[in-house]
């Protein structure tokens, strides 16, 4: 699956009985499942083919059940959040929340650690709302509302399952 594959079930449940250790999801969820056009297409029980994997999961909420319910399925660690992700419109092609969620989740392909992961994750999301605050992005329009986000995604990552697997 990449991102020209729809993201409906069938695909989703290809991809995580994928020879792959990684699963990275970016897409809309809740507290028990992935979701697409408000649809569920995965739940804890459909993770039982990604046994020995770990998953990102960068959608809403999926940190506080979903995730848990996918280690009990099988899985070794799974990085997401449980709150809303904010997605908020990037200022003159500018997205760091975006880029602060790619850096985070980037160091796996440097041989690191689901819980180095989380931690360049939290860093990256803390230097955003700095910027957003008194730095570089402070006099954009919205800093405080990207200020306010950037610290609650920051303070609601969690890992649940095996914090040093390394998937890559």
């Amino acid at each position: 699956m990449d991102d020209l594959s729809p993201a409906d079930r069938a695909h989703i449940l290809a991809a995580l009985k994928s020879a792959g250790n990684l699963i990275c999801y970016f897409g809309h969820g809740n507290e028990h499942s992935w979701l697409t056009a408000g649809v569920s297409t995965a739940i804890s029980s459909d993770f039982v083919p990604a046994t020995g994997k770990a998953v990102v999961s960068i959608a809403c909420r999926t940190g506080c059940n979903l995730g848990p319910d996918a280690i009990t399925a099988g899985v070794e660690a799974w990085l997401g959040f449980t709150i809303k992700v904010a997605v908020i419109a990037p200022h003159l092609g500018l997205d760091p929340i975006g880029d602060a969620i790619v850096a985070g989740v980037s160091v796996l392909g440097s041989g690191k650690t689901m819980q180095d992961s989380r931690d360049e994750l939290y860093s990256e999301l803390d230097n955003v709302a700095t910027g957003y605050d008194t730095g570089k992005w402070s006099s954009h329009p919205g800093a405080a509302l990207k200020y306010y986000a950037a610290l609650a995604m920051r303070d609601h990552i969690v890992l649940h399952g095996t914090t040093t697997f390394v998937p890559l």
